[in-house]
């Protein structure tokens, strides 16, 4: 496929311009996990908290390149109802990791009584974010990345290393010709990380943004469970 043709996602979003810096409005979802969670949407950020007093981890998410959280609403609840905060950057363009890290600090400072003062955090995004969670990693000091097929040389691209100690794992699909494992990036997620696992699922680029994410977000879930739920 053309490089042309290799920009991303783009599904309709409505956008809504919020009034005032926070707008608070929670709503709750039921829950297919283990925890009942509240939908909080802000200016810059959206949050999937679960309810109850914790400590809950935090996973830190960025969008496909013109996207917003509303796009990947149902992969990040059913997320969140694992027990993990989910705090979701809404820009459509997330590959530098700031947008993904502002969400992240928001989270630590609003949901304190939640997530305690030091809760594990993984960087995780789709495409543009799927390759830009290791910028916000690094940025952050995450623990882990859960990039999801990720893209690392059209929309984004890696710009150092994640720590030794972090734990990584990229989740392509069979039917993505978007952002397929071969032939960068895959070798660009190994190349930038020291402990690292390869996932290769069903579904085409636009899965993650249907239902729970189907076979993507298994394995998304697979991996946040393991590495964010105590």
């Amino acid at each position: 496929m053309a490089r042309s043709n290799r920009s991303l996602l783009i599904v309709g979003v409505t956008v809504v311009a919020l009034a005032s810096g926070f707008a608070f409005q929670a709503q709750a979802i039921g829950g297919g996990g283990d925890c009942s969670i509240d939908r909080v949407s802000g200016f810059g950020s959206t949050f999937y908290v679960p309810r109850g007093n914790g400590p809950f981890n935090i996973l830190g998410w960025g969008n496909g390149t013109g996207g917003t959280s509303s796009t990947y609403r149902g992969l990040l609840e059913s997320v969140a109802e694992e027990c993990i905060l989910v705090a979701a950057a809404n820009t459509s363009s997330s590959g530098s990791g700031a947008a993904v890290e502002d969400a992240v600090d928001e989270a630590r400072s609003r949901y304190s009584s939640k997530v305690g003062s030091n809760p594990k955090v993984c960087t995780s995004g789709h495409s543009q974010g799927g390759g830009g969670d290791f910028n916000a990693a690094n940025r952050l000091d995450a623990d882990c990345v859960i990039g999801l097929q990720p893209d690392t040389v059209y929309t984004t691209r890696i710009y150092s290393p994640v720590a030794s100690y972090v734990d990584v794992v990229c989740i392509f699909s069979t039917a993505d010709t978007l952002a397929p494992a071969l032939p960068f990036n895959g070798p660009n997620c190994r190349a930038n990380s020291t402990r690292y696992s390869q996932e290769l699922t069903s579904g085409s680029h636009f899965t993650p943004t249907y239902g729970d994410g189907g076979a993507p977000g298994d394995e998304m879930r697979d991996y946040a469970r393991a590495w964010l739920v105590d």
